[in-house]
């Protein structure tokens, strides 16, 4: 065979085996949300709303805050093969528990983008943990702080730890006990806010 044929051969060769490589591949990545089910569809246009409250990013664990879907087994972290956040935790978070307090409060705009004008409130958020268990249990510490614009009010400070259980045989399991999780929390935020 010449050398020609040879390459021509090897070039083939390498090909199907790409090919039979790709058709023998996983299933897709799938990219998931936290979307509150709450939120209306359509938008509301408002022209003076009660309050404007910014929520900060939420301030996740440096191992946390990244897109991989991740389930704890003792001292291990695993990190799911078929699903990921469809962003950083932190901003899913964010985007979540905002969207939760924006539904509970209609007559506020309350975002997580910066608004034009000071807001009456700003929401800082630290979750200092944030599991999902193989054994189903799932918990949630976190702290939040609620800072208004008018500096005769006084500052308030929370700090919660909540625990709920499921099952985790799938990514979309785990997603479930994460959402039920913030919505303890945004639950909380609200309670707190209101006081």
């Amino acid at each position: 065979m010449s050398p020609v044929k040879a390459r021509r051969s090897r070039a083939v060769a390498m090909m199907l085996s790409v090919l039979l490589t790709a058709s023998c591949a996983s299933p897709p990545l799938a990219l998931y949300t936290l979307r509150p089910s709450d939120v209306p569809a359509a938008t509301v246009p408002f022209s003076r709303p009660g309050a404007v409250i910014e929520i900060r990013r939420v301030v996740l664990p440096d191992y946390l805050d990244t897109q991989d879907i991740l389930v704890r087994n003792g001292n291990t972290l695993q990190r799911s093969a078929h699903g990921r956040w469809a962003s950083r935790l932190s901003i899913e978070v964010t985007r979540y528990l905002t969207g939760l307090l924006a539904a509970r409060r209609p007559n506020a705009l309350i975002t997580d983008q910066p608004p034009v004008a000071t807001p009456n409130d700003r929401i800082l958020i630290t979750i200092s943990n944030l599991d999902v268990t193989t054994a189903g249990r799932a918990t949630l510490q976190a702290d939040w702080t609620i800072v208004p614009h008018n500096s005769a009010e006084p500052i308030r400070g929370q700090r919660a730890l909540f625990t709920v259980n499921g099952p985790v045989n799938t990514d979309q399991d785990v997603v479930v006990l994460t959402q039920a999780l913030l919505t303890r929390l945004a639950d909380a935020i609200e309670i707190a806010h209101l006081r």
